[in-house]
């Protein structure tokens, strides 16, 4: 190709930009070919940090990389089912799992949040949701969420609803911790099972999955599905 043997910043971004058409390792190769061509040219350190070669390794990273894939979105007909079933049923459980899922949904929340890890080594009460938080007043309903991916340093998040149309929070709320106190009323987390355990992953996921499809919802769809229907009433980004 009549290039320079030089390795400079435009002949190694060239290399760079050639092998990614084959393979993804050719920014790996930079660092076990340093070895044999620093005696030779001791700016090749140099000349591998600069602007243009970085640029070329990131725009490999991009053309080589997996493709993203994303779960659907809930939709409010999905929280329609899931509260169905819980009038159907009448369980207390049931009714814990719609109120949680309503929760997701209209409190943007991610699922892990609001429920613990199937692993007990990896809890933290200092994230659960405390029962003492929860409040109504105007025909809102509040709690203070204690933790979440954004907030390292623990000063927590109050999360507020309002009445909607479909498995409105507020009133599920007040449903569930009505039979919850009567249960449960010393307990300090807001959800509990009837059995007294906190709700897991894996019981989430069994009440879940047992209205839809495992392959095209998630976890991540309630948070989705709830910014989704933001969107929709024409919130602007940055609110949501």
């Amino acid at each position: 190709h009549n290039l320079p043997i030089d390795p400079t910043p435009s002949t190694l971004a060239l290399y760079i930009a050639y092998t990614s058409t084959l393979h993804a390792s050719g920014p790996k190769y930079l660092t076990g070919v340093r070895h044999f061509l620093k005696p030779h040219f001791p700016d090749f350190d140099i000349n591998r940090q600069h602007p243009t070669v970085q640029a070329a390794i990131r725009g490999t990273k991009k053309v080589r990389a997996d493709p993203v894939t994303r779960k659907l979105p809930l939709r409010t007909s999905h929280l329609a089912s899931f509260l169905s079933t819980a009038r159907t049923t009448g369980s207390y459980d049931d009714l814990l799992f719609i109120t949680i899922v309503s929760c997701c949904f209209y409190g943007c929340h991610r699922s892990g949040e609001l429920i613990v890890s199937n692993d007990k080594r990896l809890r933290d009460v200092r994230k659960i949701v405390k029962r003492a938080t929860l409040t109504f007043k105007d025909g809102r309903a509040q709690y203070r969420l204690p933790y979440h991916k954004a907030d390292p340093f623990y000063k927590g998040s109050d999360v507020a609803f309002i009445k909607q149309d479909v498995a409105d929070p507020v009133a599920l709320l007040k449903e569930y911790t009505a039979q919850r106190d009567g249960i449960h009323n010393a307990h300090p987390h807001l959800f509990v099972r009837e059995d007294g355990s906190p709700p897991t992953r894996a019981w989430f996921d069994s009440k879940f999955f047992a209205l839809v499809d495992r392959l095209h919802y998630g976890g991540h769809s309630l948070r989705a599905g709830g910014a989704t229907f933001y969107a929709g009433l024409g919130l602007p980004e940055d609110i949501i």
